[in-house]
């Protein structure tokens, strides 16, 4: 079941395309099979994300809007004699590169501040959301590859021997090949006495030991090992659409550090002093 592109966040050329929800496209077709935890967990990726997104693109509007305002910044050019250098005067900071005189911006501070308090724990619910998700997928996966036998007292012995007998190869490459082999042969008891014992005592390699289990989730659970991947990558999305809106937070935050705001508040101290 495709996903149609989302028409209710347009996309703007000053806030990064990677945060617009859309860019959960690429894994839309993979957690959006009928009946699955795949659908839940990709609208509360697109949430999250569409949270960030609108609230970058208000905070450009609002810096944009209050820029208007301010009366441009005063460029002088020196003598040569006195190096020949420009000087911009002014309260000024550089905004996107260009150097521009802020004007009071308390209320627009204050207005940011209320907007990341109501915008972070909502984005912290959904990625609570997705977490809880990945595990349920996780621990569905976990299971797709055991067998309740294996934890018997002959099933334990089977297992050990047949990781002496894979082992006792003498070619890695051909311990590696039984082993796959075994998993596209749908060969759960051989694949589980693998996957749930260390490594070398198969004598598989980290490497090889984390190929086979990748390819029994595929073989054995491939609807829910691939809504496990996608929901990863989904989690990396919010976390990056997050991170990204908090640094735009953080240049606005900064506005109180400059000249015209503290004297702005100066100000209105001065102006309540006695009251």
């Amino acid at each position: 079941m495709p996903t149609p592109l989302d028409e209710s966040t347009p996309v703007r050329g000053d806030v990064p395309l990677s945060m617009h929800p859309d860019a959960l496209l690429s894994i839309s077709d993979t957690l959006t099979r009928p009946d699955t935890l795949g659908i839940p967990a990709l609208a509360a990726a697109r949430e999250a994300m569409r949270l960030c997104y609108d609230c970058y693109g208000r905070l450009n509007d609002a810096e944009r809007d209050l820029q208007a305002m301010a009366e441009p910044a005063v460029r002088r050019q020196h003598p040569a004699d006195r190096g020949g250098h420009t000087e911009v005067s002014g309260n000024v900071r550089m905004v996107n590169g260009k150097p521009t005189r802020i004007v009071d911006a308390e209320e627009f501070i204050d207005a940011a501040k209320r907007a990341l308090d109501r915008v972070a724990p909502a984005v912290d619910r959904r990625m609570t959301e997705l977490k809880g998700y990945r595990d349920t997928l996780a621990q569905r996966v976990a299971t797709a590859l055991d067998l309740p036998a294996r934890k018997t007292p002959e099933g334990l012995a089977l297992a050990s021997e047949v990781r002496a007998h894979i082992k006792a190869m003498k070619q890695p490459a051909a311990r590696g090949k039984f082993v796959l082999d075994a998993v596209e042969a749908g060969d759960l008891p051989t694949v589980a006495a693998v996957l749930h014992a260390p490594p070398f005592l198969s004598g598989l390699d980290a490497g090889t030991h984390a190929l086979v289990r990748s390819r029994a989730a595929a073989r054995f659970a491939p609807v829910d090992s691939g809504q496990l991947e996608a929901t990863e990558v989904a989690i990396a999305h919010v976390a990056a659409a997050g991170s990204a809106t908090t640094r735009r937070f953080g240049d606005v935050l900064a506005l109180r550090t400059t000249p015209a705001v503290k004297a702005a508040k100066s100000l209105k101290a001065l102006s309540g002093a006695g009251a």
